[in-house]
């Protein structure tokens, strides 16, 4: 069992970066999810209500600020004194993007493997099922089914993941909502894919972990359930 892919989002609500490696602490990933965008009652807000942020991605700039990449290939960074009109002209929300400290341990990082994404894609022909849906930070393969359900990760609430000196314990399944039938850059919208997980895995689809020892990780990683 290897780590796959890592992913870093910069700004919450919207597509993140793949990364080679990763400094992961007590809140997750370095940089992960340090900027909120707020609406126009200056309140959090999230791709449910404004579905065009999953079509923004964004990448780390600096500590506590990101370059955002639109569909055009516009870019801009967060701290630029109009990034808030750039992206509400983009969104078509008026929309600011404000700074923020990660206050959910238990949730520190998502982990999703291979196998389950390849699971709903064989019983998802029609539909694009990608990384982007989900927004896990950890994707790991080589992960053994043992339970022959093609989603082996449900089974590990209250296990423990070692991967070089970090050790994760698994909290929680990760319920999903309506942002994974948006668009992104990669794939379409489509409903159809909620309303899979919903009906045939009780609206779970991957793992949230709290991080009980940070470490760094790297891509190809070996990863063992301990």
């Amino acid at each position: 069992m290897r780590i796959n892919q890592l992913w870093r989002y910069p700004v919450k609500s919207i597509g993140g970066e793949q990364l080679g490696a990763a400094t992961v602490g007590t809140m997750g990933i370095e940089g992960d999810r340090r900027i909120a965008v707020h609406d126009e009652r200056d309140e959090l807000t999230w791709a449910g209500a404004i579905p065009g942020l999953m079509r923004v991605r964004a990448e780390t700039a600096g500590v506590g600020v990101a370059e955002l990449i639109l569909p055009n290939g516009e870019r801009f960074r967060s701290d630029a004194p109009d990034a808030g009109s750039r992206l509400s002209t983009a969104v078509q929300a008026k929309v600011s993007l404000v700074g923020r400290q990660p206050d959910w341990a238990d949730g520190a990082l998502h982990v999703l493997t291979t196998t389950a994404l390849d699971t709903l894609a064989a019983a998802l022909p029609d539909s694009a099922v990608d990384v982007s849906r989900f927004r896990p930070n950890l994707v790991l393969s080589g992960v053994p089914d043992e339970s022959g359900t093609g989603y082996p990760e449900h089974d590990w609430i209250g296990r423990r993941l070692a991967v070089g000196t970090m050790r994760l314990r698994f909290t929680q399944g990760c319920e999903r909502c309506v942002m994974i039938t948006k668009e992104t850059p990669t794939v379409p919208h489509d409903r159809a894919t909620l309303r899979w997980v919903a009906r045939e895995l009780g609206n779970i689809m991957g793992m949230y972990a709290a991080v009980e020892v940070p470490g760094e990780i790297r891509v190809g990683d070996e990863a063992r359930l301990i």
